[in-house]
C-alpha cells in the first residue's frame, strides 16, 4: 500500500502539500485552472507482475473540480511512453471516496501511475491518501511454469505404452505454484 505524498508532477502550475508531518493526505490545488492537470507516481512493482486493481482514495473540495482519468504508463528510454491502461471516469463521482479501477497489466518495464485532473477554480482542492495497487508477483514466470506444467501433462496423457492407458501425471493447482514459488524466495 502507498500514499499520495508520492505523488509529483512536472506542471508548475500544480501545488503538491500536505498542512503537517502527520496530515493523512496530499494536497492538490493549482496556480492556473485547466483541464489537463497531470500527477503521477513511480509503482514499485517489479517486472513480471500482474496487477490487477488500482484503488485511490480522494476528497474533493469545491464543485468546478473533478479526476478524470487514472492511468498505468510503461516507460522505458526518458522521450518514450506506452499507456498500458487507461480509465475514464465518470463525471458525477462523490466528493470522496475510493477510486477503484480493475485492469489486467502484465508489468514489463519501469510502470507510472498517473492521475489527470480537471481544475476550473483556483480555490479548488483534491485530496489523494492511500493508493493500493493490488498485483500478483512473479506471475510471468509463474503462469510460465504452469504451462510448462500442462504442455508436459499433455505429452504424457497423449503416449501410451504399447497401446495400453495413457499415463497420468498430478498437476499441481495455480495456487499451489504461487505458494512453492513465494516459500523458495522466502527460504535463501
Amino acid at each position: 500500500m502507498l500514499h499520495g505524498v508520492g505523488f509529483v508532477t512536472g506542471d508548475p502550475t500544480i501545488d503538491l502539500a500536505y498542512p503537517y508531518v502527520f496530515h493523512p493526505g496530499m494536497q492538490v490545488t493549482v496556480t492556473e485552472p485547466g483541464d489537463s492537470k497531470w500527477i503521477y507516481m513511480m509503482l514499485p512493482v517489479v517486472s513480471g507482475s500482474l496487477i490487477t486493481d488500482i484503488k485511490i482514495s480522494y476528497h474533493r473540495v469545491g464543485i468546478n473540480n473533478r479526476i478524470l482519468f487514472v492511468r498505468l504508463v510503461e516507460q522505458g528510454e526518458p522521450i518514450f511512453a506506452t499507456v498500458v491502461h487507461d480509465d475514464k471516469l465518470k463525471e458525477n463521482v462523490p466528493t470522496s471516496g475510493i477510486i477503484q479501477s480493475p485492469c489486467r497489466v502484465l508489468v514489463k518495464k519501469s510502470i507510472l501511475l498517473k492521475v489527470c485532473m480537471d481544475f476550473q477554480n483556483i480555490d479548488d482542492m483534491i485530496e489523494f491518501g492511500m493508493v493500493k495497487i493490488d498485483y500478483i508477483p512473479a506471475f510471468e514466470e509463474i503462469t510460465g511454469l504452469k504451462r510448462k506444467l500442462l504442455s508436459r501433462e499433455k505429452d504424457l496423457q497423449t503416449s501410451d505404452n504399447n497401446g495400453n492407458n495413457p499415463i497420468k501425471e498430478y498437476s499441481p493447482s495455480l495456487s499451489e505454484l504461487i505458494l512453492t514459488k513465494l516459500n523458495k524466495k522466502t527460504n535463501f
